[in-house]
C-alpha cells in the first residue's frame, strides 16, 4: 500500500486488502510511452506460453461445463465482470471485480466505481488491479501492477486464502508477463 503522501487509487478502492500481490519492473523508455502501453494492453500481446497454458487451465472447469468460451487473460486476472474504477491520467489505473472468484466456476457480481468500495455481498470478496507508472531519472520509469483482494467475512478469507495461495505463483508469473509486455510495448512505442 501507499506510503506517500497522495493516497493512490489502490488506497480508495481497496484501503483494507487481506491480500496483496505487487510487482515492479524498470523500463528504459519514457513514463507517457510506458502509460500508453498499458492502456493499450490486450491479452494477445502476452506471448508466454505458460502464462497461456495457465489461463487455459483457469477456464478450463466452466469450459468443460458447458459455460461459454475459455476465459482471455483479462476474465482471468478479473473476472468477466470487470470494471474501470479509475484512472489518474498518466499516472495510474484501476480496475476491479467483485465476486465468488476462488471456485471452479467463478460467480461475478456486477460493481461500478461507485459500488465497489461498499461491496458486501456475503462470503464475498473484491480484486482490485492497479496499474502505475513512476517517472525515474532520465529516460527510465517504474511500472508497477499491484492486485488487491478484499474480503467480506471470515468464512470469505478463509476460502480465498486457499485459493490465493493456490494460485500464487500463477499469478506472480503472469504479473511478470504482464510488466514484460508492458515494457515491450514501450519499446515499440519510442523505436528503442
Amino acid at each position: 500500500m501507499s506510503t506517500d503522501r497522495d493516497p493512490t487509487l489502490l488506497d480508495v478502492f481497496a484501503p483494507h486488502p487481506a491480500f496483496v500481490l505487487a510487482e515492479t519492473s524498470r523500463v528504459e523508455a519514457p513514463a507517457a510511452a510506458v502509460y500508453r502501453a498499458i492502456g493499450g494492453l490486450r491479452s494477445t500481446d502476452v506471448r508466454s506460453p505458460l502464462v497461456r497454458t495457465l489461463v487455459h487451465a483457469r477456464g478450463l472447469p466452466e469450459a468443460l461445463r458447458g459455460h461459454g468460451h475459455f476465459p482471455d487473460l483479462g476474465e482471468t486476472m478479473l473476472g468477466a465482470r470487470c470494471a474501470f474504477l479509475g484512472e489518474r491520467p498518466g499516472k495510474e489505473v484501476v480496475l476491479g471485480a467483485a465476486g465468488r472468484f476462488w471456485t471452479a466456476v467463478p460467480e461475478w457480481y456486477e460493481v461500478t466505481a461507485e459500488t465497489f468500495r461498499e461491496f458486501a455481498q456475503p462470503h464475498s470478496g473484491t480484486i482490485a488491479v492497479g496499474f502505475s507508472v513512476t517517472p525515474g531519472e532520465g529516460v527510465s520509469c517504474r511500472s508497477t501492477i499491484e492486485t488487491r483482494v478484499t474480503v467480506t467475512d471470515p468464512a470469505a478469507r478463509r476460502a480465498i486464502a486457499l485459493y490465493w495461495h493456490a494460485i500464487r505463483p500463477a499469478a506472480l508469473l503472469t504479473t511478470r508477463a504482464l510488466l514484460d509486455t508492458i515494457a515491450a510495448r514501450a519499446a515499440a512505442l519510442t523505436g528503442s
